[in-house]
């Protein structure tokens, strides 16, 4: 592996942590500084910074912090070798003149799969019928292309002679999950007589396929396995070009299918993207949640994929997501609406999406009769069970109103109405909570930080952000002076690197930090501290971290004694060594004599 230290400084020179990080994260301009919602947790306030002089990122969140590297890393689950060769290529750095550039698995499974697509695109040029079923569907060849759709033939072994005649190893195609291994310990291609779907990361990288059977071909669709490079309950299909458009749009629509996702971006809905035959999961919300946090489903009507989100609404509220349901006529999905020319009614249906309470509270009214009393006292009880689990206070209110009308006492006064259902459902929610409730003691009064440890992080930051007062910062104090333990742990290190350097690198820094220690220097870095401080400030808070040393001398058993006999002045030790070495350095300094030795 390339861990040059001059290949990775060279890299982290020509690229800027701005433009990577906004690759993946809405940020806007702060200050000298950029801010966006974190793509590691889920937030609503932004608390993601990015510094270009600095050439760091960090949450004041979830505390995530780092370089163009680090960041990489955590957004594709990369080694750090692949991060090297990645950000290398972008950057225009020849590893190779630093030291021998090895191939990653990742890498080696990436080319297999762009072969494997070549492959079934040159299939689906050479089969007429296939070309035909695609374009028989409304797919445009402009369409066909951008997706870069293909055909795997019937034959048991197409893709294996393929491979082998382009010198592909074939237990690396069964890693890829393009071949599976026989009872005879041959093998055998996974796609046969389907059109081909490759599956693409945000980075453009084939990560692997989908293929749908042509005919009654069983199952109707069929994914890659989990490999090194594909997970179906991360990966989302169409996300690689329909990033941009979810962003600029501030909304993404979800649907089920293949078809779904390329009908829907020929009909000019390039927001719209598909799970990949799962459910949408808290894995897919966070890829998502770097894009935008308003998410709408336009799902099939009966679909699983329908249930699976009306089970999963807390889900969407841990992520902090407003997820929207369309409701599409019946017996619809969005590849034949779209299809019939329908592209009005389903820009209506995105436009009219609801709320999951909502949704179901729609489909309760159409599952009850409620021309008839007891159709409208069967879905009120329902609809009790619906807005008891709301938990927003004016959310609930807004519903209770909605459905009022079908109460008994409507016709005696909507106050009187809208009371009843309020207390059905705060009965239900009592009822809920009864034994569960946790007894929290009160909160003690916060501690205020102590002033000396406000005055040793402001002379830390000074070091870190340099500039002509961390030089005299660096000569008027040692590690030793500061008190505070991760304090002095982030002194220690930020001395022997301008010890080393004549200077405070930050990306370099936290490489060498621990992950709590590197996150308190990261913090204390990328914090707003509004204007730069001036010299009375720095000299206070020199003056105080002195003072406090000279208190700790006196104090000390060890010194107590010499301090008292005036063999040595207190004020001498402002730059302090630790209580341990104080006698160490009284015999080696001669301010002891023999006999007080």
């Amino acid at each position: 592996m390339v861990n040059s230290r001059d290949a990775i400084e060279e890299i982290r020179s020509r690229i800027s942590v701005t433009d990577l990080v906004s690759e993946y994260v809405t940020i806007k301009r702060a200050g000298k500084s950029s801010k966006g919602l974190c793509p590691f947790h889920a937030e609503k306030t932004p608390s993601f910074t990015v510094n270009d002089d600095f050439g760091t990122w960090h949450c004041f969140g979830c505390g995530e912090h780092g370089d163009i590297f680090s960041f990489l890393m955590k957004m594709e689950n990369l080694t750090f070798a692949e991060t090297l060769e990645r950000l290398a290529k972008r950057a225009g750095v020849e590893l190779d003149q630093y030291q021998n550039r090895q191939t990653s698995r990742k890498d080696i499974l990436v080319k297999i799969n762009a072969q494997a697509a070549a492959y079934y695109f040159e299939q689906l040029r050479r089969t007429p019928a296939a070309l035909e079923y695609l374009r028989g569907r409304g797919l445009a060849d402009q369409t066909i292309e951008r997706f870069r759709l293909g055909y795997a033939s019937p034959a048991w072994d197409g893709l294996i002679r393929y491979a082998g005649n382009k010198g592909i190893n074939i237990k690396d195609a069964e890693e890829a999950g393009l071949v599976i291994k026989n009872d005879r310990g041959g093998f055998y291609d996974r796609f046969r007589h389907r059109i081909i779907f490759p599956i693409f990361d945000i980075q453009e990288r084939m990560i692997g396929f989908g293929g749908r059977g042509i005919g009654d071909d069983q199952p109707k669709y069929l994914n890659s396995p989990e490999t090194p490079l594909f997970s179906k309950t991360r990966s989302l299909y169409g996300l690689n070009l329909g990033r941009k458009s979810i962003a600029d749009n501030g909304c993404a629509i979800v649907v089920e299918g293949y078809m779904d996702v390329i009908t829907a971006h020929q009909a000019g809905f390039t927001n719209c993207i598909a799970t990949l035959g799962t459910a949408l999961t808290l894995d897919h919300i966070s890829v998502l949640s770097r894009y935008t946090k308003n998410i709408v489903l336009a799902y099939d009507a009966d679909s699983a994929g329908i249930k699976a989100a009306l089970r999963g609404a807390s889900m969407f509220d841990e992520a902090e997501c407003d997820v929207r349901i369309t409701r599409l006529p019946g017996g619809e999905d969005p590849d034949s609406l779209l299809q019939k020319g329908r592209i009005a009614e389903f820009d209506a249906a995105i436009t009219n999406a609801l709320p999951i309470p909502g949704y179901k509270l729609a489909i309760l009214r159409d599952k009850y009769d409620l021309s008839r009393p007891a159709g409208r006292t069967a879905m009120l009880k329902e609809a009790t069970k619906v807005l008891a689990e709301i938990p927003a206070f004016a959310d609930r209110e807004s519903y209770i109103k909605e459905i009022a009308s079908y109460h008994p006492n409507w016709g005696t006064g909507t106050t009187r109405a809208e009371d009843h259902i309020r207390a059905d459902v705060d009965a239900l929610v009592n009822r809920r909570h009864a034994g569960t409730v946790i007894r929290r003691s009160a909160p003690g009064t916060p501690k205020p930080v102590a002033a000396l440890d406000k005055a040793e992080q402001s002379i830390l930051r000074i070091l870190i952000v340099g500039g002509a007062e961390s030089e005299h910062v660096f000569g008027a104090i040692t590690p030793e002076s500061f008190t505070g333990e991760i304090n002095s742990r982030a002194a220690q290190l930020l001395f022997e690197m301008f010890a080393e350097k004549k200077g405070i690198y930050l990306p370099e820094l936290l490489e060498k930090a621990d992950e709590d220690l590197g996150r308190f220097i990261s913090e204390l870095a990328m914090r707003d501290e509004g204007p730069p401080i001036i010299d009375k400030a720095l000299q206070d808070c020199l003056a105080l971290i002195k003072n406090s040393r000279v208190r700790q001398a006196k104090a000390s058993d060890v010194m107590a004694p010499y301090i008292k006999d005036g063999l040595i002045d207190p004020n001498y030790w402002s730059g302090g060594q630790p209580p341990g070495e104080y006698a160490d350095y009284l015999k080696k300094s001669g301010r002891l004599t023999k006999a007080d030795e």
